[in-house]
């Protein structure tokens, strides 16, 4: 059995589209306590490790521990025929095994009903990196940098230092370049072990960002040379992290 119910869903709406920047399809796992999805993208390039707890609800109602494969486009798009004033129920119905979406507003009730996917066989493993260099940064400052890099190439660098976070591109229009110095206001924190420097593609990474932006203020970045940055997004409640392949060769 699982139920929840929200008087307001644009927070919980710009999470799911946050997720559809990554995931086609994916399962998540809802437990008593809260919900999780642990997926890739189809070309295994980029993951996302998202949870929320039942806090984030109004109501949250979960006997046992359920898994519900959706094809998360097909639900963003029932999630965007809600208005922003209309009280929200979502909800498994157990003989037709089909999830219930059901938006109300003054006694006028609309509902729709997606099919579940069939669950993969595949599980998808928790990324176990040692990260030499962290950086925590105010996520608009960190879009402005991304969508500065996409202006000149189609991959970006990202440099982890002691001294400094950097954020550079070069293509035949040009480069781009972006550095917050330790001292700098939207860094707000450097801790690095060991120099690190990664190459990213870059309509993956702004892809993220971009999403993330909307539901959260500050990034953390942990990264080792040549190696998957983690992209951490800090949100009121739950979490949202990204996890990045990089460019070799490049």
């Amino acid at each position: 059995m699982f139920e929840l119910e929200l008087s307001k869903i644009d927070a919980f709406r710009n999470l799911v589209k946050a997720l559809s920047v990554i995931v086609e399809e994916g399962c998540f796992t809802l437990g008593e306590e809260q919900m999780r999805l642990l997926a890739m993208d189809p070309s295994h390039v980029a993951m996302v490790d998202f949870e929320l707890p039942r806090e984030a609800f109004d109501k949250y109602l979960c006997e046992g521990e359920e898994r519900l494969s959706l094809n998360i486009s097909e639900f963003l798009k029932f999630l965007d025929r809600i208005q922003r004033d209309e009280y929200v129920r979502i909800w498994l119905d157990e003989e037709t095994r089909k999830l219930v979406i059901e938006c109300s507003r003054g006694g006028h009730v609309r509902q729709f009903m997606m099919p579940l996917l069939e669950p993969s066989e595949e599980e998808v493993p928790s990324p176990k990196i040692f990260f030499k260099a962290h950086a925590r940064v105010l996520t608009q400052s960190l879009r402005r940098a991304v969508r500065d890099a996409a202006l000149v190439s189609e991959h970006v660098k990202v440099e982890i230092t002691p001294e400094e976070l950097k954020i550079s591109a070069e293509g035949d229009m040009g480069s781009s370049m972006a550095r917050w110095d330790k001292t700098a206001e939207d860094l707000l924190e450097l801790k690095v072990e060991e120099n690190a420097v990664a190459t990213f593609t870059l309509s993956y990474l702004q892809d993220i960002v971009n999403a993330a932006s909307v539901s959260s203020e500050v990034a953390s970045l942990e990264l080792s040379s040549d190696m998957p940055i983690k992209l951490d997004f800090e949100l009121p409640q739950g979490r949202l992290i990204y996890y990045l392949a990089p460019c070799i060769g490049v």
